[in-house]
């Protein structure tokens, strides 16, 4: 056994070998008061106000009021409003991973590569439009980029985002392609580039109000034209 236990964080420290932990006494305690709030729930409500104003926009009163939370746990929960603003970027973007899990699957059992880009565009789609009542577009082209050249650690986030978006992109046309749903001569990697290239057209467009008709028709034109 180690020759020092901390009980508990911020408590004593107790030393020896069988550790008897009634012996070591009264354990002080922290006298801070318990979180009286669900981090992913304010992180969802955060992202809603970024994603809605943009970061500038939102100030840490604006957070405070929406969320119920002060500014002293706040910072003391998530850090600085940039840290704040990362996490809940990052939070979208799990968010949108978990559901392309789901739908980015090409393994040679009938399926069609047509149908599983759509059906990827489909989800992008529902969350560029299905957020609230305005088309905000995505969350994080919409912003992030915005602020990037400002900020060192937003800068990192969005170059981290973009290359991850290229390589599961890249390794799915990839797979596509050992499974005979593309033409042997097909780059993976240019077709990863033009796929992140519509994305982004297309949450551009909806953020400048493009209705879900609307783009989901230059979806199915442009995904004929590419891989019917």
């Amino acid at each position: 056994m180690d020759d020092l236990k901390i009980l508990e964080e911020g408590g004593l420290v107790c030393g020896g070998e069988g550790l008897d932990v009634q012996a070591c006494g009264m354990v002080k305690r922290g006298r801070g008061r318990p979180r009286a709030f669900d981090p992913d729930t304010v992180l969802e409500k955060v992202l809603e106000l970024f994603w809605e104003r943009g970061f500038a926009a939102t100030s840490l009163d604006d957070i405070a009021a929406a969320t119920g939370v002060s500014r002293p746990s706040l910072a003391s929960a998530f850090g600085d409003k940039e840290q704040l603003y990362i996490k809940s970027i990052e939070l979208y973007r799990q968010r949108i991973n978990e559901q392309l899990d789901t739908v980015l699957t090409c393994k040679g059992d009938g399926c069609t590569l047509l149908t599983i880009v759509r059906s990827y565009f489909d989800v992008m789609i529902d969350t560029y439009t299905g957020h609230s009542e305005s088309c905000l577009g995505c969350a994080f082209m919409s912003t992030a980029v915005n602020e990037a050249p400002r900020h060192e650690s937003i800068m990192d986030m969005v170059q981290n985002a973009i290359a991850g978006f290229d390589q599961r992109f890249e390794e799915f046309f990839a797979g596509a392609k050992r499974y005979g749903h593309l033409r042997p001569e097909a780059d993976p990697k240019v077709l990863s580039q033009m796929m992140v290239g519509l994305t982004a057209n297309i949450g551009m467009r909806a953020r400048a109000g493009a209705s879900r008709e609307e783009l989901r028709q230059i979806i199915a034109d442009t995904t004929a034209y590419l891989f019917a």
